[in-house]
């Protein structure tokens, strides 16, 4: 077999936080990274399972997959993620020339299974290195695993099991390997990242977490995702807005803006009880940047119960939403007791109407900071610009000669879209911000 790894990620960012762990872990067992699944001796899958759409993909890929192994059978192929749940007989009838099928619960014993042989167990525990390839600048590190919401729609909660959180330690370690491989932003992810620490020993909380993550040398930002308003506690909003080195960002989903429709949906809690947090954060940090979630075609989502979701954007003006119409999920709570009616062209009509008004409210929020100064931090090049972040995460194109990557640096915002923004280097600042510096208000 051939001592090369191909990693194929597809969905959230927590599963490429698994991924890049995994392949430290490999590296350090003298394993190497091949671009593509035919140099490999090793191919491993991380699968999504919110949409039937990313599902589809994964199908995809395993299809193309089956050729191949048939052409070479040493090749050993892995699957995990959200569709490697607890229940795989179906996968492993459909899919019998995968080896192994690891269930998100299980991820921790990947490692192994794939070095396998005793002599390597000793690499195969994930552990923090302070050496190894350079990573992004920007870099997500899954502090908890699992769902205890059982939101009626959602799939996670019996793929990914109950939350789980790791150990502090554990995490501070990972991240000051990352800040020393090149790491300049820290991005702590979880399904309902704010409930981190409560079923630890003794209990934790996520602001003590982000303190002190925060207060480790190198980095330059720090961000979490994404958060459960029943979660969202006063320390959250104290910590934002104290700790310099924390981005006023917020991602909160609010999923409908009908009472009804979130009880059905089992979120627990109101529209009203939402917008009296987002009032409680913004009297806070009056510039934070919010994004949420929504979903539109719910079963038994009127034409007047969609109104009061576009109201609510009207109202509290997110700087990004995320749209996805319904599509029931094999095994939830709503593909199980509810009759999915909306119709499928309805369903599209009232996306684009959501895409529409947040096109609008997004442009105008952008235009605003046209002729302001804003804080980057410098991610890579596309298309011949630099392209970086600001503070509340808006995407910003630049040119410039020199060396940006990595750096925090001030711009002055040129142009506005709705999705983005184009500047240029203050040229009256003394050449890049040092990346050491904790950041401005």
């Amino acid at each position: 077999m051939s001592n090369r790894y191909h990693l194929w990620v597809s969905g959230c960012q927590m599963n490429g936080s698994d991924a890049r762990r995994l392949a430290d872990v490999l590296d350090s067992a003298g394993m190497s990274a091949a671009e593509n699944f035919e140099d490999a001796g090793v191919a491993i899958l991380y699968t999504c399972s919110v949409r039937q759409s990313a599902e589809d993909r994964v199908h995809g890929q395993l299809g193309h997959l089956k050729s191949l192994k048939a052409r070479h059978p040493d090749l050993m192929l892995c699957v995990t993620g959200c569709m490697a749940g607890v229940d795989q007989a179906e996968l492993r009838e459909r899919y019998p020339f995968v080896d192994l099928f690891v269930a998100p619960t299980e991820m921790e014993s990947l490692p192994r299974l794939i070095l396998g042989s005793t002599a390597n167990r000793d690499a195969c525990a994930p552990t923090s290195r302070s050496h190894g390839p350079r990573v992004p600048v920007s870099v997500g590190v899954t502090v908890i695993r699992g769902c205890d919401k059982f939101c009626s729609y959602c799939i996670v909660p019996y793929r990914r099991g109950q939350q789980r959180s790791r150990p502090e330690q554990e995490i501070l370690e990972e991240v000051s390997s990352l800040l020393a491989r090149g790491a300049k932003e820290i991005v702590l992810l979880g399904q309902t990242v704010d409930a981190w620490g409560r079923d630890l020993d003794p209990p934790r909380g996520l602001a003590s977490l982000l303190r002190e993550v925060a207060a480790l040398p190198g980095l330059a930002r720090l961000r979490f995702l994404t958060s459960h308003p029943n979660d969202f506690t006063p320390d959250l909003i104290e910590a934002i807005a104290d700790v310099p080195r924390l981005c006023e960002e917020l991602n909160l989903p609010i999923q409908a803006g009908d009472d009804e429709i979130l009880r059905r949906m089992a979120r627990r809690y109101t529209v009203s009880q939402y917008t009296d947090l987002v009032a409680r954060i913004r009297a806070t940090i009056p510039d934070i940047a919010l994004s949420t979630d929504v979903i539109v075609g719910f079963p038994g989502e009127t034409v007047e119960q969609f109104e009061h979701t576009l109201d609510v954007l009207r109202q509290v003006e997110f700087d990004v939403v995320h749209v996805a119409a319904y599509s029931p999920r094999p095994g939830t709570a709503a593909a199980r007791k509810m009759v999915d009616d909306v119709p499928a062209p309805e369903k599209l009509r009232r996306l684009h109407q959501i895409e529409e008004l947040q096109t609008a409210l997004s442009t105008r929020k952008n235009n605003r900071l046209i002729g302001q100064e804003v804080e980057l931090l410098v991610e890579g090049r596309q298309k011949g610009k630099w392209r970086g972040r600001t503070r509340s995460n808006k995407l910003l194109f630049l040119e410039s000669d020199l060396n940006l990557r990595g750096e925090l640096v001030t711009a002055v915002v040129e142009a506005a879209g709705p999705w983005s923004l184009r500047g240029r280097l203050e040229t009256s600042a003394a050449g890049p911000l040092s990346t050491g510096s904790p950041g401005s208000r």
